[in-house]
């Protein structure tokens, strides 16, 4: 199997697991904010250690572009495969994580005694939430990690 595409795949796995993980653990309803955090983070660290992988595979043959090029391929790739994973779990998985979250951000809203015109915005966002308009920013984050971190790894991951 190609690099690229063995990298592409364990990222998807691995922020899958990671995902999984997550939202099993029921954070999201307690701790909504270090869910996210968590999630974030971990997620970058997954996807720049499967392009250093990907890309450490293909040095030998490949220069700078070419390795950059592979870099975006694993975004490409990866992302599409995040956003169709994202919107599996959220619409079959775990058809109730959505509302849940939705909830604990509600009342971390509410806490936070803003004012009733922000509020009311902040809620209307909330409610508008749906698998793919979560799914989204995971997509686009893969892809633009992924080339942020080949553009880096590249230099020193490559033919020369």
């Amino acid at each position: 199997m190609n690099a690229v595409i063995k990298a592409s795949v364990a990222l998807v796995i691995l922020v899958a697991v990671l995902s999984l993980g997550l939202a099993m653990s029921g954070m999201h309803k307690t701790n909504l904010i270090m869910s996210q955090l968590i999630g974030v983070t971990l997620a970058i660290v997954i996807n720049v250690a499967c392009v250093y992988w990907g890309l450490k595979q293909t040095a030998a043959e490949n220069g700078y572009g070419k390795q950059l090029l592979n870099a975006l391929m694993i975004g490409v790739i990866g992302g599409v495969l995040v956003f169709a994973f994202t919107v599996l779990m959220l619409s079959v998985l775990m058809p109730g994580y959505l509302e849940e979250a939705k909830q604990a951000a509600l009342d971390l809203l509410e806490s936070a005694q803003l004012p009733q015109a922000q509020l009311d915005a902040q809620m209307q966002a909330l409610e508008q939430a749906t698998p793919v308009s979560q799914a989204i920013p995971s997509m686009i984050g893969t892809l633009f990690t992924s080339l942020i971190s080949g553009a880096i790894i590249a230099i020193f991951k490559r033919r020369k």
